[in-house]
């Protein structure tokens, strides 16, 4: 899964909210509306982001619909987490090479 769709997924505090109702277990879609201020078709418009980002399942059990976390979205989140870190340690090396910089123009005056 692309980094980019997973960080989209988790960017909006609705979604985190639907995944941490997930975490506890699968829910059917009524039960995991209930509660929000939006609308209903609105959480089905969150619930398609997670999905496409791969972090929720969703299976059907007669007309009832039960959301639940995928077990390869806990992986998406590592892989996420994992280049955040990389990302982190380039900006740390950037920004000491440039504290080194201006401390040495600052020396030479």
């Amino acid at each position: 899964m692309k980094i980019d769709t997973t960080i989209a997924a988790l960017a909006d505090p609705t979604r985190r909210e639907l995944l941490r109702r997930l975490a506890e277990h699968p829910i059917r879609a009524g039960a995991l509306a209930h509660g929000f201020a939006i609308s209903r078709p609105a959480i089905v418009k969150h619930t398609h982001i997670l999905k496409r980002a791969g972090l929720i399942n969703v299976r059907k059990s007669g007309r009832e619909r039960f959301y639940e976390l995928a077990p390869r979205g806990r992986s998406a989140i590592k892989e996420l987490i994992v280049e955040l870190e990389e990302l982190s340690r380039f900006w740390d090396t950037a920004l000491e090479a440039f504290k080194r910089h201006v401390e040495k123009k600052g020396d030479q005056k």
